[in-house]
């Protein structure tokens, strides 16, 4: 059986924002979802990290924990775990919004189709929100 990681590889193409925090006392223990990116900086293992994605919603923070740092080509590969059920929703809702963003360039590019930020999240669920990623 062994480890049993849920990944959601966060794309690219939407700029992280990554920003060392104090720790801050954790009540739960990590769950089994693991976000993954890139970064142009090293973190330390069992660092806790505020991410951000401002162009997508410039507001909403979550807070995670390093929980793996490869050094690659171009930069650094993260493993980032999260602490409770608020930060696995704010992650998850915020990797989805990104997602549906993708969906929404891809649709313009390859069809000539413009969506809203409405229509684009209704066809991405109903084509691929039963594949995304959950720690049910």
């Amino acid at each position: 059986m062994g480890d049993s990681k849920v990944l959601i590889h966060h794309p690219d193409e939407f700029p992280i924002e990554l920003k060392h925090q104090e720790a801050k006392s954790v009540s739960s223990l990590p769950s089994s979802l693991q976000l993954i990116c890139h970064s142009p900086t090293p973190f330390h293992l069992g660092e806790n990290i505020q991410i951000k994605i401002p162009s997508i919603a410039e507001n909403l923070e979550v807070y995670g924990v390093i929980q793996s740092c490869n050094d690659t080509p171009q930069g650094y590969e993260l493993g980032i775990t999260f602490n409770n059920s608020d930060a696995l929703i704010r992650i998850r809702l915020l990797e989805q919004l990104c997602y549906i963003q993708r969906y929404r360039s891809h649709v313009l590019n390859e069809e000539g189709r413009e969506l809203s930020d409405q229509d684009a999240a209704l066809e991405w669920i109903g084509k691929y929100a039963h594949l995304f990623p959950t720690t049910n």
